[in-house]
């Protein structure tokens, strides 16, 4: 096996190279790392025999050629690429082990311009990028902390195993794509007087303005999901331009409405969305019944707000909609008839777009000054089996199925927030809705006391469940909502004061269960 090295970070390269040689491989090797090697006595053989050329311009041509490229990529066992590869005297290479020079490390240095550019690696991602592309015959070795397993793989069986090599490649195409990413910021940043917005995918779109008309913003569409069609890349059958805000509001409602669906397939269920909140939520045998009680949930703030359907809109929903203002309505389909009757609201923006599936292996990017947050979307959905109820009362007279709607509602609702949830009628007229909510606060007594206590005056509370999206810390929250005539509460749990607000519930006779589950979202 031949073995191209190559690196800037020279951690453990001596040491691997030594076990290589000793397992009969030959190495390949240039500049720096060629120095390195013959320092240590292990054998290899120059590049410039490879290439027929020796290295030029301080090393800014050493491994760029046809012979080294065509090594990398001509595909093994592919008859007419073998009989090129022998009549121009090509040799494979079986393994490029690489990495790229310091170039974010040097740009923090704040270099003179003509010292940061000879940090912009040419050879290495070529040679990376060429390798990985054929991954089922070669293996790329980018990070020193894959030696050991590389290694371990050949003592064994002489070869890497095709998996490896896959999640090899993988990694070497992430590398090289950061640093790409790395050498455009740092030079858009010194050759333009006014700082552009990086470029974070080949598909990009420029919105008219972000949150307010100063900010500028684009849309850029990444692969943070398994789902081939997304929210972002989903068509937009008419209307104006979605707009920043737009898409902020569209996701969690896009994201609750497909939650809910999955949970219960059998229901539809309407969503509305106001500055990035749950307004109105409401799941129900039919969507018709379904949006008029989301909409009741508060129609004050249902006015301009963002809706989200979980079934295909008829002309009987389009009709709902014809003397109501909303900025834009997300279904999995639309009927022509219902097209012809919003083609009459020029402005209305509606999205075709499937409802998300379950466990799409999701991850969302946030920016702070100077870095991006990452994680895994909050995917987690409640059964009403895996509740425990700590104060039983009469809690279990409750349907289950109001569990998990209202588990799945407090996921999209801003912390600290607590919602109360019912349900009303029976069998086929039965409806899962929001019956208030209060969101957004730093103090979680307050969003009952002020937000929730002020939408529920004189209504009856007897079949209401109170879901907090994080434990009490304290029982004040559990004597105010006996205040207000609540008898049930669906929390987390986890404080260290559990025993005082269980007390509160037991002396309250309120039903209290717990979920060990907490869903912020801030």
């Amino acid at each position: 096996m031949k073995v191209l090295v190559s690196v800037y970070d020279k951690t453990g390269i001596v040491e691997f190279c030594q076990h290589l040689v000793a397992l009969d491989h030959e190495l390949i090797s240039t500049g720096g790392t060629a120095t390195l090697l013959k320092e240590h006595d292990i054998p290899f053989t120059a590049i410039e025999k490879i290439t027929g050329n020796p290295e030029s311009f301080d090393g800014r041509m050493k491994t760029i050629s046809f012979q080294v490229g065509s090594g990398l990529l001509f595909r093994r066992g592919n008859e007419k690429d073998e009989r090129e590869a022998k009549s121009l005297n090509i040799a494979p290479i079986d393994m490029v082990v690489c990495n790229l020079y310091p170039f974010l490390e040097t740009a923090k240095k704040d270099p003179a311009i003509p010292e940061l550019i000879e940090m912009i690696d040419i050879g290495g991602p070529t040679m990376i990028r060429a390798g990985s592309k054929n991954y089922a015959s070669v293996t790329v070795v980018v990070d020193p902390s894959d030696y050991s397993n590389v290694l371990s793989e050949i003592q064994h069986t002489g070869k890497t195993a095709l998996t490896t090599r896959k999640m090899l490649a993988l990694k070497a195409f992430q590398m090289t794509a950061s640093y790409d990413l790395s050498v455009q910021l740092e030079l858009a940043r010194r050759f333009q007087t006014e700082l552009t917005l990086p470029q974070f995918s080949l598909e990009e779109k420029q919105l008219r303005y972000g949150e307010n008309p100063h900010q500028k913003a684009k849309l850029a569409l990444v692969r943070n999901t398994t789902a081939t069609v997304s929210l972002a890349s989903a068509p937009v059958l008419q209307g104006k331009e979605i707009s920043y805000n737009n898409y902020l509001d569209s996701d969690p409602a896009f994201k609750c409405v497909s939650e809910l669906k999955n949970l219960f397939p059998n229901y539809a269920t309407a969503v509305i969305v106001k500055h990035g909140t749950p307004c109105g939520v409401a799941t129900a045998k039919t969507l018709t019944k379904a949006i008029t009680e989301a909409w009741e949930c508060d129609s004050i703030s249902a006015f301009g707000g963002i809706i989200a359907l979980s079934e295909t809109v008829t002309s009987e929903i389009a009709e709902f909609f014809s003397k109501k203002f909303v900025e834009v309505i997300l279904a999995p389909k639309f009927e022509p008839e219902a097209l012809k009757i919003f083609a009459l609201k020029k402005n209305l923006r509606l999205i075709e777009v499937p409802l998300k599936k379950k466990d799409m292996g999701e991850f969302t990017v946030r920016s702070i000054n100077g870095g991006l947050l990452i994680q895994q979307e909050d995917e987690k959905t409640l059964t009403y089996e895996s509740i425990e109820i700590k104060v039983p009362t009469d809690m279990q007279r409750l349907d289950p199925k109001l569990f998990p709607f209202g588990q799945t509602v407090i996921k999209y609702l801003k912390s600290n927030c607590l919602a109360l949830v019912e349900k009303t009628g029976q069998e086929d007229s039965e409806v899962f809705r929001i019956l208030a909510s209060g969101v957004g606060q730093p103090n979680r007594l307050e969003c009952l006391t002020k937000l929730i206590a002020s939408k529920i005056t004189a209504k009856n509370l007897s079949g209401a469940l109170l879901i907090s999206d994080a434990f009490f810390p304290f029982r004040d929250s559990v004597d105010s909502a006996h205040a207000l005539g609540i008898r049930y509460i669906l929390q987390p749990g986890g404080s260290i004061n559990d025993h005082e607000v269980i007390a509160a519930a037991e002396q309250h006779k309120i039903g209290m269960a717990f979920t060990k589950m907490r869903h912020f979202r801030h």
